[in-house]
């Protein structure tokens, strides 16, 4: 075995070992008896599901599909059901990256209700700062379902108890089993998050019932902002110091206003600014002599977002939103910026107090941006896929254009997201990254463009077929022969 696999894999035995050293340590004699989970497990029946998922996942020339199962959990009469959305969220070094165009889509959804009904399900979308995603049951013709009602509680004390129930393998029946756990600290930064040990991470998304088993939150990750991109696609998860992730309750205020507004696939749910960000370090603030602790420094305000039309400028300082203190000092607390931003949604009016150094003093300025829905990421974009050739493209997002370097106003296209191995695009010269941008003689600025060019290509059936590309900073000609034998 390799001596670095070796070490890490000790160091997570002897940190596995000590958790439950700590557990067994601190519980009382007869600790999870307290919980009777006969009548808790009668009391999730009506509100628990169990959700069958098929997935295609794509990325350039590579497409695989897989089966996965869910525990879900209804929340509305009319049939929303909220389960863990992370395979789904389009996180992920991978998935982040502008142009790699990683995709993971839900092909089919089957929703199975704990007395043995099934409907079939819609996926919504993921809450980027959670992970929880979100279905919604169709085709229950206007059924009334019973959904979970959680307690109000916010307030958690360390080596409190809590319950939960699982998914087990599909082979086993019955197809839950409970669990419990205990609060083990209370998180103060970068968010107050009660931490727990004794769960594990394929639990996360599961309900925390507390002792009086009344449902109190969700098992969730506490995120590392440090560990953290940019992207408007979401947010990679985060690990401990030895690999193991920071699980604790996601509590019931936080969920209900996920709830109240479910994510969407295409931000429409999300507010955006549109600025590149630092934190306002002491010494930041030191040496400009601003007088004031945290806040947000404005890296660069994007062309055409809110804040450029705000009159944000790069060195602006951010110190109030709404009149309330931006308390960030380092750059591991910018999340809490952006979730601020983000649960606003589009639409919402904001009013910034903001601090300009200019010549060794520094100006109070009052601005007012208007929020818009964020951009989508790669992972939502419009598709079209050609069978015939064998390719699949996507509109441009704007994270394309950022990473690009190109202007939305002057540059069109459709980005090649797919391509199957030894299909007649790929044989034709065709590059999975690619930017299609004339088709025979159409423009391509859209999907649907695309679209209608290839309708009626596949209607003249010409014997080659050129395409007008943009590949790394240039144009070139794509020639493929179209064989319709």
């Amino acid at each position: 075995m390799n001596s670095a696999r070796s070490r890490n894999l000790s160091r997570t035995v002897v940190l596995a070992g000590l958790l439950l050293v700590f557990v067994g340590g601190l519980a009382p004699s007869g600790w999870g008896q307290e919980f009777d989970f006969e009548r808790l497990y009668k009391k999730i029946r009506p509100f628990t599901v169990i959700i069958d998922m098929e997935l295609e996942i794509s990325f350039g020339v590579h497409s695989t599909e897989q089966q996965e199962r869910y525990l879900g959990t209804i929340v509305t009469e009319d049939g929303l059901v909220m389960f863990n959305g992370s395979d789904l969220s389009g996180a992920g070094f991978m998935s982040a990256m502008p142009g790699l165009s990683v995709t993971t889509e839900p092909t089919s959804i089957e929703v199975s209700i704990m007395d043995g009904a099934s409907y079939n399900g819609e996926y919504l979308g993921v809450d980027r700062f959670t992970g929880i995603g979100f279905i919604r049951i169709i085709g229950a013709d206007d059924q009334s379902f019973r959904p979970i009602k959680f307690k109000d509680r916010s307030m958690f004390e360390v080596g409190e108890w809590l319950a939960l129930y699982m998914l087990l393998p599909e082979f086993i029946d019955p197809p839950i089993a409970a669990d419990v756990g205990m609060v083990s600290s209370l998180v103060q930064s970068p968010i107050h998050f009660a931490l727990t040990v004794g769960f594990h991470p394929l639990q996360t998304t599961s309900v925390l019932f507390d002792e009086d088993m009344e449902p109190v939150g969700v098992l969730g990750t506490l995120i590392d902002p440090a560990a953290a991109g940019h992207d408007v696609a979401g947010l990679m998860e985060a690990l401990g110091r030895f690999g193991v992730p920071l699980l604790g309750v996601i509590t019931t205020d936080r969920l209900e206003r996920i709830i109240a507004d479910p994510p969407t696939r295409t931000g429409e749910d999300r507010g955006w600014l549109g600025i590149r960000l630092q934190a306002l370090t002491s010494d930041i603030a030191d040496y400009w002599g601003l007088g004031t602790s945290g806040g947000i420094i404005v890296n660069e305000a994007l062309r055409n977002s809110p804040a450029a039309k705000a009159g944000l400028q790069v060195g602006d300082v951010i110190i109030l939103v709404n009149g309330e203190q931006v308390d960030v000092d380092r750059d591991e607390n910018l999340t809490i910026f952006q979730r601020r931003i983000a649960e606003l949604g589009p639409g919402a009016s904001v009013e910034m107090t903001v601090l300009r150094p200019t010549n060794g003093k520094a100006d109070t300025l009052t601005l007012l941006a208007s929020l818009e829905k964020a951009p989508i990421g790669p992972t939502d974009a419009p598709e079209y896929e050609n069978e015939h050739l064998e390719f699949k493209v996507r509109d441009l997002v704007f994270d394309d254009y950022l990473y690009l370097n190109l202007d939305p106003a002057t540059f069109n296209g459709v980005f090649v997201s797919r391509m199957d191995q030894g299909g007649l695009a790929i044989v034709g010269g065709l590059q999975f990254g690619d930017i299609i941008q004339r088709i025979g003689e159409t423009e391509i600025s859209t999907v649907d463009d695309a679209r209608a060019a290839m309708e009626q290509v596949e209607e003249t059936k010409p014997s080659e077929l050129i395409l007008l590309v943009w590949r790394n900073n240039q144009t070139m000609f794509v020639n493929i022969k179209t064989d319709w034998d």
